[in-house]
């Protein structure tokens, strides 16, 4: 699977008119020339990479009410930036999660009719999701011995938005990943997220009384509990093979982050 097939380039279901176009293209010019006249003079952006399905949408919604600190210059980013979009110099942090748990709730998302973008894959997308009546039920049909359920799997895996990306997409390689590790400021991960926050909020130099979304609001993008979550032992040890670089790359920066974190909080 290459790059460009788990691109995440989306367009709105209702395409934008020539003048809406021409004027979202000012706005993302405005706010460059912005960035590069506050670099300029001496500022620090810290960047924060949204990996979808980690938490972000809950922390973002917090951080949009502080955008600058005394410290830094907080510039939240969609999920299409990757590590080489943020310039050398340039702080970031960002939120990971066990990728079993990003894809159940990925499935979930596209499940319950949230998020209807008219991507590249999006006919692919729909008949997967009328296929496959859970996450557990496409997780179990990966590398089946039926030929038919084992590519129909496939193509659902390659297709659902967010469920076709993995972690490298955003940071390349481990290598690119550490000739960066020093403007890398926090790494939080979904799990751990209300404790991290806190210490998020002492790095960036947020007010103490800044908080998270309550969980299972709207504000914290969080999919409908109906939904069935469950993995049975097969699930998760074919989601284990698919994102076995997820895993890696996972582990990676949970060693890392001891390091990263306390240099922060230290500084």
């Amino acid at each position: 699977m290459t790059l460009a097939d788990r691109n995440l380039k989306v367009l709105k279901a209702a395409p934008m008119s020539p003048l809406e176009n021409t004027l979202r293209q000012i706005r993302i010019n405005a706010k460059k020339v912005e960035l590069r006249l506050y670099r300029l003079f001496g500022g620090q952006i810290i960047n924060f990479l949204h990996i979808p399905k980690t938490g972000g949408s809950a922390l973002k919604h917090t951080l949009k009410a502080a955008p600058e600190t005394d410290a830094y210059r907080i510039h939240l980013r969609g999920h299409s930036c990757r590590l080489t979009d943020i310039p050398v110099g340039d702080k970031f942090f960002f939120t990971l999660r066990d990728p079993a748990q990003r894809f159940v709730s990925a499935f979930n998302h596209k499940k319950a009719g949230r998020s209807q973008w008219q991507h590249t894959k999006i006919e692919a997308e729909t008949a997967s999701l009328k296929r496959f009546e859970t996450a557990n039920h496409l997780a179990e049909s990966l590398f089946s011995k039926d030929s038919k359920t084992r590519q129909a799997a496939e193509i659902a895996m390659n297709s659902i938005e967010h469920i076709n990306t993995f972690y490298l997409d955003w940071f390349v390689s481990k290598e690119y990943f550490l000739s960066r590790v020093s403007d890398a400021m926090y790494i939080a991960f979904q799990e751990t997220l209300e404790t991290d926050f806190a210490q998020i909020k002492k790095v960036l130099g947020l007010p103490e009384i800044s908080s998270l979304p309550v969980l299972n609001s709207a504000k914290a993008n969080k999919n409908p509990q109906s939904l069935e979550t469950k993995l049975s032992a097969r699930a998760k040890d074919n989601l284990a093979r698919w994102y076995a670089d997820d895993y890696d790359f996972l582990a990676f920066c949970k060693d890392l982050a001891v390091e990263i974190n306390a240099r922060s909080l230290a500084a």
